[in-house]
């Protein structure tokens, strides 16, 4: 476990929420330190304290370390715990710029090279610059291990180790502005090979917001609360809340890392396109986000306030507000009017070739950032109008308002069996309980495979262990053959660990730690897909 992580812990988490012990006779030395009391911890010097944790722990065979692994859990725990802080680019007083590091200007030239390639979030940048564009300066890695080859070695350089991020960022010293990373403003290399500008910019629409702080940022918050108020009826709320996450996602989710135009979030969507059914209804001249956008905040680029919209959307609906994804936030992405055949690059719901392809191939994520994106599923209700698909991956539409894991506890828990869609005979999609339900539970294809090998075992039934009061099965078809779990020598093994990860635990609870921290990290390397040159957003004005 990394040394950054356990100050991280000790600093923003409690621990007894972060590390599960067994219950002894006698106290452990990890127990011991967990139980201190606050005045005794305050007095002791923070790196001892984080040394005595990380000892303690590696000699408690009590821990679960699937808890406490170090790895993008870190990440994205620092990402979302230091909004519980100050600002964590909050402008030094001593704004100190670093000294400027330019070296190769071609993406095709030798390495290590002292300039980073767009491409490559800069993960190839390997130069000197060790102060952040805030004027922070950086430490020593912790991670080297764990990242290799990523010139995580030696001195606390800007870096971007298996590019995690948009582009070089470093972990800072310790300062009085509660500050721990920060985006670097390292050389950028030029692309000979192919055309890239990093962002997006045919028909492009530049607005200038000049600076955007907290107050800005919350502000949108207040107003975004003030319109899902006024929503009285369930179904229409729970459709606004789904419907413009999916429009966010849409817009973020046509991001290719290996095109010429890699498109990502531009405010531009094929509002023509059968993938994009229905959006309309949630973005239009006359929708109350519109118009919010237009009369009130018309500097704000209109991805910048998508992203901002559907970031409150989050918080609000989050379980005791606990998902801020504020520090994920970074703003001055250009708006362009038209993408052509951006649609196209959107998954279908037919299997997860098509997940993989979207995330993995073209997004440049990973099968645990994928499962926790799609946890979004648990907002919002399908339209057969529309998608083709009718039905909520939850029980009723109060608790499709509700940002939580209860789509992974629904995916494992019911009896899923595959059906015909409405309207559609061509698509097909799974559904659980009284088939002619006025509002039926249905997962998609996209969903299954995520933790059902479908494609050697369908048609089946998820649960054939699962039985009505009247011994009838709860399978509605297929009750004679059970679905195969995902096992550890398929290819989607990764996926169907984040599934059980993100339950929280293996009997019923409430914990949805592990799947805001992994969608915080998810969320913020899909929202900064493709962008170079974004700023951060300032505690103040």
């Amino acid at each position: 476990m990394a040394l950054s992580a356990v100050l991280a812990f000790l600093t923003y988490t409690s621990l007894p929420a972060v590390l599960a012990i067994d219950e002894q006779d006698e106290p452990s030395d990890l127990e011991k330190l967990i139980n201190m009391d606050d005045a005794t911890r305050s007095a002791m010097d923070p790196l001892s304290l984080a040394e005595a944790l990380l000892t303690a722990t590696k000699n408690d065979d009590s821990v679960h370390y699937d808890d406490v692994k170090s790895g993008d859990d870190d990440d994205a725990r620092n990402l979302r715990e230091l909004g519980k802080g100050k600002r964590q680019n909050r402008r030094p007083q001593n704004n100190n710029q670093p000294d400027r590091d330019y070296g190769e200007p071609k993406c095709s030239g030798s390495r290590p090279r002292k300039c980073g390639c767009p491409r490559e979030k800069q993960s190839d940048y390997r130069g000197k610059i060790r102060t952040t564009e805030n004027g922070y300066t950086c430490r020593k890695w912790t991670m080297a291990a764990d990242y290799p080859d990523s010139g995580l070695e030696g001195e606390g350089y800007c870096r971007n180790p298996d590019a995690v991020a948009g582009r070089a960022w470093c972990y800072v010293e310790a300062n009085g502005d509660d500050v721990h990373w920060g985006f670097c403003d390292v050389p950028t290399c030029e692309d000979d090979m192919l055309p890239y500008t990093g962002d997006s910019t045919t028909g492009v629409n530049v607005n200038d917001p000049g600076c955007v702080d907290t107050e800005l940022y919350y502000g949108v918050e207040h107003d975004i609360e003030d319109i899902l108020d006024s929503i009285s009826d369930d179904k229409d709320k729970a459709h606004f809340i789904g419907g413009f996450l999916r429009l966010a996602a849409h817009d973020m989710m046509d991001f290719d890392q290996h095109s010429d135009d890699p498109m990502g979030m531009d405010g531009c969507l094929d509002w023509n396109s059968p993938n994009n059914s229905g959006l309309s209804t949630i973005w239009n001249e006359h929708s109350a986000l519109y118009k919010l956008h237009s009369t009130k905040y018309p500097r704000i680029s209109r991805p910048d306030f998508w992203l901002m919209a559907a970031n409150a959307i989050i918080h609000i609906t989050s379980v005791g507000r606990e998902l801020d994804l504020i520090n994920t936030f970074y703003y001055g992405r250009h708006e362009r009017d038209e993408c052509l055949q951006a649609a196209d690059r959107l998954p279908n719901t037919s299997n997860c070739q098509q997940v993989e392809g979207v995330f993995l191939e073209r997004m440049g994520m990973r099968w645990t950032d994928a499962v926790a994106m799609l946890g979004a599923h648990t907002v919002g209700l399908g339209h057969s109008e529309f998608s083709g698909h009718h039905g909520m991956w939850v029980p009723n539409h109060k608790k499709a308002q509700t940002f939580d894991k209860a789509y992974y506890q629904e995916l494992v828990s019911r009896s899923w069996s595959p059906r015909a869609a409405s309207h559609d005979p061509t698509l097909t999609d799974w559904t659980t309980g009284s088939p002619t339900s006025a509002n039926p539970k249905m997962m998609l294809n996209t969903d299954m495979c995520l933790f059902y090998d479908t494609e050697n075992s369908s048609p089946c039934c998820s649960r054939t262990d699962l039985f009505k009061e009247n011994g009838q099965s709860r399978c509605e078809a297929n009750a004679d053959r059970q679905c195969s779990v995902i096992g550890s020598d398929h290819p989607r093994w990764e996926a169907a660990q984040a599934v059980r990860k993100f339950l929280g635990g293996s009997s019923a609870n409430d914990n949805n730690w592990h799947f805001y921290e992994a969608f915080t990290l998810a969320w913020f390397k899909a929202t900064l897909n493709g962008r170079t040159h974004l700023k951060p957003i300032m505690n103040e004005c």
